[in-house]
């Protein structure tokens, strides 16, 4: 763990002193990747490609993306739903393992997290961690469903379970 910290530490120093001429990119103007926003765009803004990867990885490094969005930090927006699409989007590829295995589970630090970007906040997480245990063969249907299929049937899922509808604000 410690060991990459200090890299992600290490690409980011290298990272701003390749963007040291390009200051927009600090300043929060909204721009970002695939990685989304939070302290990777800022860092590495919307660079195309593998570059994409490490701002993810920053993105959580240090302050934890789904903080940024909460809050509006970090190059985050906390007004549009087209942001917290991609958020998603971003989120289920990157933890698409780990989300598998805590659907089944009905908890885990991912899943809640996850449940984060869907407005779940308290009782809300819980519902959404229940549901997706409960709905677990339809959210993985076959061992050939990708993150984005998963994600499909998620949305689908808390836009119509009265529960999640009552606990979770699904625009984020």
């Amino acid at each position: 763990m410690m060991r990459s910290a200090i890299g992600v530490f290490a690409v980011s120093l290298l990272a701003g002193a390749a963007f040291s001429a390009d200051t927009s990119a600090l300043k929060g103007d909204g721009k970002y990747g695939d990685a989304g926003c939070g302290l990777g765009s800022m860092v590495f803004h919307d660079q195309k490609g593998f570059i994409q990867v490490l701002a993810a990885t920053t993105n959580n490094a240090i302050f934890p993306q789904t903080s940024a969005i909460s809050s509006g930090t970090s190059n985050c927006s906390d007004d549009g739903i087209a942001l917290n699409e991609k958020e998603r989007e971003f989120f289920a590829e990157a933890n698409f393992e780990s989300l598998h295995q805590e659907m089944a589970q009905g908890k885990g630090e991912n899943l809640e997290a996850f449940a984060s970007l869907f407005g779940c906040r308290d009782q809300g997480v819980r519902n959404f961690q229940a549901t997706a245990q409960a709905n677990y063969g339809v959210l993985f249907p076959s061992a050939e469903t990708n993150a984005a299929q998963m994600l499909e049937k998620v949305e689908h899922m808390v836009k119509h379970n009265s529960a999640l509808q009552s606990s979770c604000d699904e625009n984020g």
